[in-house]
């Protein structure tokens, strides 16, 4: 079981460059594995919430890096 939806490697899913593993994990890998069970066992309560928590509209994720970017010039 190497492989799903468009050859990405389960490893990639689980570390795709940040500490947490991408947040459609569970859309993509739930008919081949038990990955809510796997997920459990190897995240803690908060970083499943962060995973699943609905995605901030783009609007929003742009203004907080603008205003992030002007408190940090």
């Amino acid at each position: 079981m190497s492989y799903a939806g468009h050859l990405v490697p389960f490893t990639y899913c689980i570390a795709p460059g940040s500490d947490l593993p991408c947040r459609k994990i569970l859309d993509c890998w739930h008919e081949r594995i038990d990955i809510a069970a796997y997920l459990s066992e190897i995240l803690t309560p908060d970083e499943i919430e962060s995973i699943t928590a609905p995605v901030k509209p783009k609007v929003l994720q742009l203004l907080e890096l603008v205003q992030k970017a002007k408190t940090n010039s």
